[in-house]
């Protein structure tokens, strides 16, 4: 095997047309030349033979010593004295004596590589094509050609076949996310509103103190199970492309507040300091429940990787094009640049003693991140271990990105 191998796209093996893209299938059985064979046989012979465009020159074990191109030694033997100087000698002083030679089983892929980056002047000569060492066949430039072309045209039905199968499969997805959402919510509503009457004790006290206990149990694990499920939804959607959203302008500071007043509890529990600043009239024109999903999810991570005593904060501004930028900046536990990607996958999280205590599905900023490039925005992400952690979201004025994500 080449050691350009790694080039390109492998060839699958187990394909039952894999020998068609093998230098093996290039191989045209043209005669060979015998080492000793003189000039003068050779020309007769090309003369002759018109179609045999070059021949390699094996020896006494038909392995490769050399290659003889039709149309180059024609050109050299009709020299003056040429004829006269080499008819008489073997074929190999006018011969290419180090020849391409590639095994049969070398892949197109490998061999097209080689040609282009170590042996551009076989695309002219030709190159020899060998099975355990022994000549089997010419193999031309034409024919390279024709099977990349062919292979390249077998990969791209492939992968219109993979498309398809894809699209299916993702349609498939959310008709199920969708059919289950329904059916998970239906129940879990039901769960959620008896849990909280039977909590409230609405109908008389509970003669077991400890059956109330188990009815928060239930309430919170309920809300917190369906939380889990619109997320799951929502992402499923902004992923198909089918989130609906309602615009409308929404003022940044009062938008502000209600979040804080929302997310404020748990961060007194947490002694954290909960702090937000956008300027007066400042407006953002987005989907205002999304808007606010987002804002909470990326201020409930804050929050909850944030170890007491640290702080929070929401700053938001308009830059010189027009979009509204908001920060969302912790003091937490930070992590480290090349982990940034890895913390926007759905389902996952980075690996720390806080984070291990913290409950959460990793949905949150994988979700923020979709929500906000729906709106034609961008999420980004800058932290440092020890530095806490900034998340930067900018929605594009009217009229920009914002037109092109409606």
């Amino acid at each position: 095997m080449s050691s350009f191998g790694g080039r390109g796209v492998a060839v699958d093996l187990t394909d039952e047309k894999a020998d068609e893209w093998r230098a093996g299938a290039l191989a045209l059985p043209l005669p060979a030349f015998a080492a000793n064979t003189n000039c003068a046989d050779v020309y007769e012979r090309f003369r002759e033979q018109t179609s045999q465009i070059a021949a390699a020159i094996v020896d006494e074990e038909d392995r490769v010593v050399g290659i003889v191109n039709r149309l180059r030694f024609l050109a050299r033997y009709a020299q003056r004295f040429v004829p006269e100087l080499y008819q008489k000698r073997p074929i190999l002083h006018l011969a290419n004596v180090k020849p391409l030679v590639v095994d049969e089983a070398m892949t197109v892929e490998d061999l097209a590589a080689m040609i282009a980056l170590d042996c551009p002047d076989a695309l002219r000569e030709c190159f020899v094509v060998t099975r355990q060492g022994r000549y089997l066949g010419i193999g031309t430039s034409e024919a390279l050609v024709r099977s990349k072309v062919a292979l390249l045209m077998e990969r791209q039905e492939r992968l219109n076949v993979a498309l398809a199968a894809a699209e299916d499969a993702d349609r498939t997805k959310s008709n199920f996310l969708a059919l289950m959402s329904h059916e998970l919510r239906t129940p879990l509503n039901a769960i959620i509103g008896f849990s909280e009457v039977l909590a409230g004790e609405l109908y008389g006290p509970h003669s077991v103190p400890r059956y109330g206990e188990y009815a928060r149990d239930i309430h919170g694990a309920g809300k917190h199970l369906l939380a889990l499920i619109n997320d799951i939804l929502d992402l499923s959607k902004c992923e198909a492309g089918r989130l609906e959203l309602q615009r409308e302008d929404i003022d940044v500071a009062e938008l502000f507040q209600r979040c804080v007043r929302l997310i404020g509890g748990r961060a007194s529990e947490r002694r954290l300091k909960l702090a937000s600043v956008a300027p007066r009239g400042l407006t953002v024109r987005a989907d205002e429940l999304r808007l606010k999903q987002i804002l909470l999810n990326l201020l409930s991570n804050s929050v909850k990787f944030t170890e007491p005593g640290g702080s929070v904060e929401m700053v938001a501004s308009r830059s010189k094009e027009g979009a509204v930028d908001i920060c969302v900046t912790d003091t937490g536990i930070s992590m480290a640049p090349e982990l940034i990607p890895v913390a926007l996958e759905p389902f996952r999280q980075i690996d720390s003693p806080l984070s291990r205590q913290a409950e959460g599905t990793g949905l949150g900023l994988s979700l923020a991140k979709s929500l906000t490039e729906a709106h034609g925005g961008t999420l980004s992400i800058t932290s440092a271990p020890n530095r806490g952690t900034t998340v930067r979201l900018s929605f594009p004025p009217p009229g920009g990105r914002e037109a092109e994500a409606a």
